[in-house]
């Protein structure tokens, strides 16, 4: 009995490899791709970046977006390398990185076979246009919506003018945990809230309790939002779980 699951699929049903980029790669479908790491994720997206600009579509109406820095850069490098490359490739070797993209009636004349050309002449095309591909991290996406947000719309959310891209909490989070500890141990205003931290800890030990007040401060957003419409209750799992 064999339990062995394709190595692709299409909506539940097994295809080729081939099959499954030449659908995961066209930039005219809507796609979700669920694959382990290192299953070529990557790979695919970079190559729905050429096959948009190959169909004609301006580099900065591109938007690729990540969590993390390093996986944007790793983005925009591979794209650049295959630019590079594609411009010394040989015809042979456009035609077959087109195939393994999806494309593979290029023989002959007419427009498939115009896309040798069009695949060589690429990182030229895409350096005269001015604008590269924006590949971004979410922060930085949304941090560029705000900058061209209206001063009003700002104004009403209560949110800065001006700001700085926080890419890295670690320095702020030690901040907080070190104005915590020393309100929590000397203002007089807390201490209620100095008993309640001192009875978790008695009951779950300091480690637990500062690994689930680490995990509350990560989600202060949520937090606050549930908070606001009185739904901590229903949001947060309490702290024995």
């Amino acid at each position: 009995m064999n339990d062995m699951r394709p190595a692709y699929e299409h909506n539940g049903q097994p295809v080729s490899r081939e099959g499954f980029y030449a659908i995961a790669c066209d930039p005219q479908r809507s796609v979700a791709v669920e694959a382990c790491a290192g299953a070529g994720k990557t790979w695919m997206l970079v190559s729905r970046i050429v096959r948009a600009l190959l169909a004609g579509c301006p580099p900065h109406d591109i938007l690729a977006i990540t969590f993390t820095k390093k996986a944007a850069g790793e983005m925009r490098q591979r794209l650049h390398e295959w630019l590079t490359t594609f411009a010394l490739a040989s015809d042979a070797q456009l035609a077959q990185e087109l195939k393994i993209r999806g494309i593979s009636d290029i023989s002959g004349p007419g427009p498939a076979s115009e896309l040798v050309g069009m695949l060589r002449n690429l990182q030229q095309s895409v350096l005269a246009q001015g604008r590269p591909v924006q590949i971004r991290t979410f922060h930085s996406w949304f941090a560029a919506l705000l900058r061209s947000a209206p001063l009003a719309v700002l104004q009403e959310l209560q949110l800065p003018a001006s700001y700085e891209l926080l890419e890295d909490d670690s320095k702020a989070v030690a901040l907080v945990w070190r104005r915590f500890h020393t309100a929590l141990a000397t203002s007089e205003a807390l201490q209620q809230e100095r008993a309640d931290f001192h009875a978790v800890v008695a009951v779950h030990g300091r480690f637990q309790t500062e690994k689930a007040l680490s995990a509350a401060l990560a989600k202060r957003v949520e937090f606050a939002l549930a908070d606001a419409h009185g739904r901590v209750g229903a949001s947060v799992e309490p702290f024995a779980a």
